[in-house]
């Protein structure tokens, strides 16, 4: 009997110790923080296209993934889409991101779209002006991003 409370004993420790090497293995994959905020045109909530956050080479981001969130009533919300599905999901991994604004739909005769006259610069990741560093605890309005046409 106490033979066999040994063996429970130790198939149970060795279920534990499958579980946390699992965990150490890093089966979540990459840690994202949620990144949310407002979208203004000239001061007013824009209401249409997309807001995309790309990995800042220039400062030492590296990552390979996109990060990108329509942009609704002037609000958006990121999501990651990365090379594999565990780099994929909601929010953002740390680091820094140069911050663009696209059109990614075309306006038809049965959904048509007006037109959203946003400056150029701000429509290509290698010009934008714009930055931001996503980090643990942002300030509040950190991701808050004023556009011009």
């Amino acid at each position: 009997m106490l033979t066999t409370i040994a063996r429970r004993g130790w198939l149970a420790l060795a279920i534990l110790g499958a579980f946390a090497l699992t965990s150490v293995v890093g089966c979540g994959g990459v840690r994202r923080i949620p990144v949310a905020g407002t979208v203004t045109l000239d001061g007013q909530p824009l209401n249409g296209g997309w807001l995309v956050f790309t990995p800042d080479t220039a400062k030492g981001n590296t990552a390979r993934i996109s990060c990108t969130s329509r942009i609704q009533d002037g609000h958006y919300d990121l999501e990651t889409n990365g090379v594999t599905r565990s780099e994929s999901g909601s929010g953002v991994p740390l680091g820094w991101y140069k911050v663009s604004f696209r059109i990614l739909e075309e306006s038809t005769k049965k959904h048509p779209m007006a037109p959203i006259n946003v400056n150029e610069k701000f429509k290509d990741p290698d010009k934008t002006p714009l930055s931001v560093e996503v980090k643990d605890n942002p300030a509040p309005g950190a991701y808050d991003f004023k556009l011009t046409k």
